[in-house]
């Protein structure tokens, strides 16, 4: 049995951009080497981790500086070799977009073979219900839910705050998240970071009443987990893991995994979370339609 790491941020020395290079030096603080990783490389060092296979974010965000729409699909052109152990999650700046550049790009990412979308509020500076009439009706941002909807598509969507200079916080705010839930009932919400750190309450209620909403639980420290969520067993059945690897603080995928899988709480809450449950809601390239 092997591992998920549901949310990475990897960038192998095939996807590296000047665009990254240039974020990295500015706003992440990571050691580039760390970056200049082969794909076989970094296959390798799944393995022995037991990762079977890794989230690879690919969202764009023009106010942070990230690559835009396209990203996704230079990093799922350089990873199929290896197409069972990468999932690519793609997405869209509803914001910045026209709705037939919308609909472009989501169709042009699912053909390519993302496994799921991400909304980053911070970063993107829109609300995640931004849809709804009384938030002003973006309908850019209603498709992209429609579109998972119905394609079978998990969202990630970014709850809590990003250190990012340029990231607006006010937009991190889990309780938009809600509406979508409410509004999109088929669909799978990956609640990443869960809300962390000032707003952990209103996130584990909604995983908690919401059918859709689940905990995903990437950036949190693994040694801190149970002091932000000290009741996560209950709420293990809905939690995923991830790493935020390589973000500062997380320089070793195989060592935050097994720091996760050594916290005091039963084994198979353990293995619900890092295995059994990211298997079922994110799938990796080699995925039959």
């Amino acid at each position: 049995m092997g591992y998920v790491d549901a949310h990475t941020h990897v960038v192998f020395k095939e996807t590296i951009t000047n665009e990254i290079i240039n974020l990295i030096r500015s706003e992440w603080h990571v050691p580039l080497e760390m970056l200049l990783i082969s794909i076989k490389e970094f296959v390798r060092i799944l393995d022995d981790a037991e990762i079977d296979y890794i989230g690879i974010m690919a969202y764009p965000s023009r106010k942070i500086g990230i690559a835009k729409e396209d990203y996704a699909l230079r990093v799922i052109n350089a990873v199929r070799e290896y197409a069972d152990r990468f999932a690519v999650i793609g997405g869209v700046e509803a914001n910045e977009l026209t709705v037939e550049e919308t609909k472009y790009w989501l169709d042009k990412q699912y053909e390519a073979g993302i496994s799921a979308i991400k909304i980053h509020p911070p970063h993107m500076w829109l609300k995640p219900n931004a849809y709804r009439p009384e938030e002003g009706g973006l309908k850019q941002l209603e498709l992209v839910y429609q579109f998972a909807e119905d394609h079978g598509l998990p969202v990630y969507i970014h709850t809590g705050t990003s250190a990012y200079s340029k990231a607006r916080n006010k937009y991190g705010d889990p309780i938009f998240v809600d509406d979508v839930a409410v509004d999109f009932p088929r669909l799978t919400i990956l609640m990443s970071h869960v809300g962390r750190p000032n707003w952990i309450p209103t996130a584990f209620q909604l995983v908690r009443i919401r059918r859709n909403i689940y905990a995903e639980l990437s950036s949190i420290p693994p040694k801190r987990l149970l002091e932000y969520i000290p009741r996560l067993t209950e709420i293990s059945d809905k939690s995923v893991y991830g790493s935020d690897y390589p973000w500062p603080g997380v320089y070793d995928i195989k060592a935050n995994l097994k720091e996760f899988l050594n916290i005091q709480i039963p084994r198979e809450d353990l293995i619900k979370i890092a295995s059994d449950n990211p298997k079922k809601i994110l799938k990796p390239l080699s995925r039959t339609r």
